[in-house]
């Protein structure tokens, strides 16, 4: 379900309390992509890894995705995370994403997407020497 603005999102602090709707929300006009599971798997995973986690990107707009030179079908036009590994051991940001239910991963040089899709994995040049620990084939 969207949401014109994440203003007007129901947002449950307490249940997510280590984010806020305007992180989650398409940094171009507000939108906002309703789905407390995908939410509450971003929060069990900051819980898993004991520390903050920085979004680089979240939901995105047709229009913003477009302009970012997202894929066509990207996940992140419903919602998807691009967790930042700056200040994270990427093995531990990893497993702490799968132990909260994320089964989808773009592994990038700089960044970890994670979303809910069924078993998606894809890697970026630049991302396979920093994820080489999953044995990359």
């Amino acid at each position: 379900m969207i949401v014109d603005h994440w203003t007007e999102a129901p947002w449950d602090a307490p249940r997510w309390p280590n984010f806020a709707p305007c992180e989650v929300a398409c940094r171009c006009c507000g939108e906002l992509w309703w789905e407390p599971v995908a939410y509450d798997a971003l929060q069990a995973a900051r819980d898993r890894l004991g520390a903050p986690l920085r979004l680089t990107s979240a939901h995105r707009c047709a229009i913003h995705n477009a302009r970012v030179g997202g894929a066509p079908l990207s996940a992140h036009k419903t919602i998807a995370f691009d967790l930042a590994l700056d200040g994270h051991d990427p093995r531990r940001l990893y497993e702490a994403a799968v132990d909260a239910g994320f089964s989808s991963f773009g592994h990038y040089g700089t960044f970890l997407h994670v979303d809910l899709r069924p078993g998606r994995r894809w890697f970026t040049r630049a991302g396979r020497e920093r994820w080489s620990f999953l044995a990359i084939s």
